[in-house]
């Protein structure tokens, strides 16, 4: 079942972050760092107010949607209209805020209209994706992941094409007005396709405790995430400006995306299963089933980080426009083991929180995460600029990551699958040994080429070390698998 639902999701999986990869790199081909430095800011603000305002509800529809009632899905109902509502005033306030502190200057009307209308849209996708999840309805899910980022990426493009024929140059302003044009579509698809019953009337007491409870620390421990991947930015507009931003931010985006989009190949289907089988109360089963969903999530996130790692250099000169390259070469390793780990966290180690609904532990452990964070990345980019900001991110993730899977094995019973793992790395290694052994790479050609060898190596190795199992994987891969 894990296999055959990872891939009826992948169209999603690969469609929306491919573009989304895409245009970090394409960007910075039509944007100085000055103006690429407010793109990456912008995203960062949807990003920390969709965790502020919406993420709360979105976790709470995960967790406890599939198995409820008829009377319970009509309180969610009621929740989830006043949740939109708040969402959306409280969304354009912080916007105000943020723009007034990162510009030192209140923003003009089509500033705050096109970021406003870009991060509400965004945020919605992400909401209803996970609805969309829930029901398992694929095609809305497809179209909320991938209508946004791709579309987007093709009305950005083709109107920075026309603008380079004429007076007109595109900005960062444009850029957002391309996202937000075609995340609205998505919505309007999603909208007439999902059950939703929206009416402001007075909400369930006892309910909204519940969403509380279980939602707020995880809303919280999400803002709290959020900070080392991308409250990063922030601390160096604060400590060298805007342009430093988007010289770090191609590097720092490329290597957390590239593991991000590694991850969501094969957990969007993973963690549902393991709800199903907690709410039958097959408590053991539901933490085997995480220890699966951890070596399947493994078996592409490593070998992807490895490789990403090995070719930061041809990679870069390859894709990166020329005044972001040294920066990119800096950057591009710290970020890919930043992102290798966080999303080893969040796809594997936090699974088990979730399932005992041990939220206010998450919390603790990123209240831990961020404070180590603050200062490893102040003096990180006091004494070594850049590189020494993100080398302070990637001890903070790995101390959060650390704790968490110590609790998760010893103290909720995850089972670690060792065997996996150890298949995984070695069939890594020799894939990392393949790509070291091949001269230096120049161009696309050589650098696709090279990626090609090292999945294939990869692929093949990992074959072999699972030569007696490859059965039961073929009979995983039919429709009617249990």
């Amino acid at each position: 079942m894990l296999i055959r639902q990872t891939l009826l999701y992948l169209p999603a999986q690969l469609l929306g972050p491919l573009a989304q990869l895409a245009a970090i790199v394409l960007w910075t081909h039509w944007l100085d760092p000055n103006e690429f430095g407010l793109f990456t800011l912008a995203l960062a603000m949807q990003e920390a107010v969709y965790l502020l305002f919406l993420a709360f509800w979105s976790y709470f529809l995960l967790r406890f949607l599939p198995g409820a009632d008829a009377l319970l899905r009509e309180r969610m109902d009621v929740i989830e209209s006043w949740v939109f509502f708040a969402n959306g005033v409280l969304q354009a306030t912080v916007l105000l805020i943020l723009l007034r502190y990162v510009s030192h200057d209140w923003p003009s009307p089509a500033l705050w209209t096109t970021l406003f209308v870009f991060t509400l849209t965004r945020s919605y996708c992400t909401h209803l994706a996970e609805r969309a999840k829930v029901a398992d309805a694929i095609g809305v899910y497809t179209a909320l992941q991938s209508v946004g980022p791709v579309a987007g990426l093709a009305i950005g493009w083709t109107w920075a094409s026309l603008a380079a024929k004429g007076p007109a140059q595109i900005g960062p302003l444009e850029v957002l007005a391309s996202y937000a044009i075609a995340q609205s579509l998505s919505l309007l698809y999603a909208v007439s396709r999902l059950r939703m019953r929206l009416q402001l009337r007075k909400p369930d007491r006892a309910t909204w405790r519940r969403v509380c409870l279980y939602g707020l620390p995880l809303a919280i421990s999400g803002v709290l995430a959020w900070v080392p991947g991308n409250g990063i930015r922030f601390v160096v507009e604060h400590g060298m400006g805007i342009a430093a931003v988007g010289l770090f931010s191609v590097g720092w985006t490329l290597g957390q995306r590239a593991c991000a989009f590694a991850a969501m190949l094969v957990t969007a289907a993973a963690f549902p299963i393991a709800l199903r089988l907690e709410a039958q109360g097959e408590k053991h089963q539901a933490l085997e089933q995480v220890a699966l969903n951890g070596a399947l999530l493994c078996s592409v996130l490593v070998p992807t980080a490895a490789g990403l790692i090995l070719l930061a250099e041809p990679l870069s000169r390859a894709a990166v426009s020329a005044p972001y390259i040294a920066t990119t070469l800096s950057i591009l390793p710290l970020a890919t083991l930043a992102g290798l780990i966080k999303n080893l966290r969040s796809h594997f180690a936090n699974q088990p929180f979730l399932l005992a609904q041990k939220t206010a532990w998450t919390l603790a452990i990123d209240m831990l995460e961020t404070a180590l964070f603050l200062a490893a990345a102040a003096i990180g980019l006091r004494t070594m600029g850049l590189v020494g900001a993100a080398a302070g991110a990637l001890a903070a993730v790995s101390v959060g990551a650390l704790v968490s899977f110590v609790i998760a094995v010893r103290k909720l019973g995850m089972p670690m699958p060792v065997a996996h793992l150890a298949r995984i790395a070695l069939a890594t290694l020799v894939m990392a040994a393949g790509l070291s052994a091949l001269p230096p790479l120049a161009g696309w050609t050589q650098l696709i080429a090279a990626v090609a060898l090292g999945a294939t190596v990869y692929a093949a190795a990992l074959a072999l070390t699972y030569r007696g199992q490859l059965g039961q994987l073929r009979s995983a891969l039919r429709p009617n698998s249990p």
